[in-house]
């Protein structure tokens, strides 16, 4: 997900709790398997979310994180599964474990304003190890969302996200084909002209100006946690089963590591869409030929593409105004092109009426839908303005099963980074 383009910076402005809306030519469907349990398998949810918050369409993973080189470990639900971005974040609020600073070379704290579309999460990072499934990262730099250690920048601005009940959630686990979350540009010099995007910032004292924005170095930065994995870290599937076109209450699916490195982790008929330095590949939004950048996004809870103006579906008043609301549901087609523009994937998707999905519950809190969708540039002020692009976030996943290869890595179709279905 894109913020100021700091690789893989922000996360969609989806990530809205539950109605708090604040080879070419076409292929056949790969057949959706849902991988059982082994030790590079974890337990995927989309449900309800937290209680008493909700998220639409979080797709949930639970994460151990321990005090590095100890068994003094915590288990933390509902962490948000995203393609999107790199590197684990955790809010303060519910960890309790006491996790050493993660400072820059001279002994300084470290911390990070990371960007979302919709605004920003504020907090230091700090030192964990991290144990999913049977895999394990072993001191680890994670973000630890909190602004009570050090105080908020006065340039760390737009609408804050660092709480449970703006995020939705309890974290993000940021499983993207990017690296680190940020990469070459955060550790460009700073000053004018600078390509730093000033996301990083060192923490000389917990008093107001304590932490000023800083240039880190990529090893400092936060990372991707599968390539750390002592095996299977070379990338992700996410495999969810189909949804009706009502939705559900919830799915459960599989989070697998490894690429081809596994009997359970093959990619057999899977399309690859190799991707360009950015993590991006290209749309054309079959209706009308429009061409646009595009990325794969498991932490946006719909397919975000283009505007109300160039695919001529209506959008939801307030305050669904995130969302399409077309008078039937839309049946539309497009072709997704990998980096080279030598591999196109003919693909079929519906855009059902938002507010007519969440109306449509009875007795029954559905959450859970293939076919939500709304136009990419952000209604929310103070959001960032990316202009049209296709976010094809968790709707696309559904009844898939989605590849994601990180950048650098080997898989049995030459390196990452890559996209597949």
């Amino acid at each position: 997900m894109h913020g100021p383009r700091m690789r893989r910076a922000g996360w969609a402005c989806a990530f809205a709790p539950l109605l708090g809306i604040a080879c070419s030519g076409g292929s056949a469907p790969v057949p959706n398997t849902i991988a059982g349990p082994a030790d590079n398998v974890a337990e995927l949810s989309v449900d309800y979310g937290l209680p008493g918050i909700g998220y639409l369409n979080g797709l949930f993973a639970t994460v151990t994180v321990c005090v590095p080189g100890t068994s003094d470990c915590q288990s933390i639900d509902h962490i948000v599964v995203d393609t999107g971005s790199s590197g684990l974040r955790i809010l303060g609020s519910v960890l309790t474990l006491s996790l050493p600073a993660w400072t820059d070379d001279s002994g300084v704290a470290l911390a990070e304003c990371g960007q979302l579309f919709s605004g920003f999460i504020w907090g230091q990072l700090q030192r964990a190890d991290l144990k999913i499934a049977g895999e394990q990262a072993s001191g680890l730099a994670i973000q630890v969302i909190d602004e009570s250690t050090y105080l908020v920048p006065s340039d760390c601005t737009g609408f804050d996200a660092s709480t449970a009940e703006s995020l939705g959630a309890n974290g993000i686990f940021g499983v993207s084909s990017s690296l680190q979350d940020c990469g070459t540009s955060c550790e460009a010099r700073l000053g004018p002209r600078s390509v730093n995007p000033g996301v990083y910032y060192a923490c000389s004292s917990a008093t107001a100006g304590g932490c000023q924005t800083a240039a880190v170095p990529v090893a400092k930065q936060l990372q991707n946690p599968v390539q750390f994995f002592s095996q299977d870290n070379n990338g992700t599937i996410i495999e969810l089963p189909s949804v009706p076109a009502e939705g559900a209450p919830s799915v459960s699916g599989s989070l697998v590591f490894g690429i081809g490195t596994r009997d359970n982790n093959g990619l057999d008929q899977a399309k690859v869409i190799r991707l360009d330095s950015g993590g991006d590949f290209v749309t054309i939004y079959t209706a009308n030929g429009t061409y646009s950048p595009a990325f794969m996004d498991s932490g946006s809870n719909g397919i975000y593409f283009l505007d109300s103006s160039t695919t001529r579906i209506p959008v939801c008043s307030d305050p669904l105004s995130y969302f399409y609301c077309p008078g039937s549901t839309q049946n539309l087609s497009a072709k997704i092109l990998d980096r080279d523009g030598l591999v196109t994937v003919n693909v079929s998707f519906s855009i059902a009426n938002a507010r007519a999905l969440f109306a449509a519950r009875s007795n029954v809190v559905n959450v859970v839908f293939d076919n939500l969708g709304g136009p990419s540039a952000p209604a929310q002020a103070g959001s960032v303005d990316m202009g049209t692009y296709f976010d094809w976030g968790l709707p696309f996943y559904f009844g898939r099963n989605v590849f994601t290869a990180i950048e650098g890595q080997a898989t049995p179709v030459g390196a990452g980074p890559f996209v597949a279905f």
